[in-house]
């Protein structure tokens, strides 16, 4: 269920996004994790080609890195390189930082297998007013599983 729900808010996110944004332009907090969701990508899922940094998107208690497959070939370590070329093809890898901890990365051509019913999801108590604030009136914490 956790996966699903990563998965489903990776997919929504990356939706939302407004235009991509250059590495360079990245405050030292997001470079950091950029870095890291660089290095633990290409760890699991980078054997042959480089992925590097595609677009952040940030909200409250969570920041999604989205990396792209590049014409670079993998090697250590696995730093961001900007004379690589993208590829449109996969793979396509979504990570995640919840309040400084990486979740695991995931890759975004997975959503037919493990998410054909995204669409279905409930979310308990999002349509109650009660459930909207918290008891010293301010908004309550909504994101991943582990930001909250």
């Amino acid at each position: 269920m956790r996966g699903l729900l990563f998965l489903l808010n990776a997919l929504l996110l990356l939706e939302s996004t407004k235009g991509l944004m250059e590495y360079d332009e990245l405050n030292d907090h997001d470079r950091g994790i950029v870095d890291r969701a660089i290095e633990r990508a290409n760890k699991d899922f980078g054997k042959t080609k480089h992925l590097d940094f595609y677009t952040i998107v940030n909200r409250v208690n969570m920041v999604n890195v989205i990396l792209k497959s590049t014409s670079c070939d993998s090697k250590t370590p696995s730093v961001h390189r900007n004379y690589c070329k993208f590829h449109e093809k996969a793979p396509q890898v979504s990570c995640i930082d919840c309040q400084g901890s990486m979740e695991p990365c995931l890759l975004l051509r997975q959503k037919d297998e493990k998410c054909p019913l995204s669409q279905d999801v409930h979310f308990t108590g999002g349509g109650h007013s009660l459930f909207q604030k918290s008891g010293n009136g301010h908004q309550q914490q909504t994101g991943c599983l582990g930001c909250i």
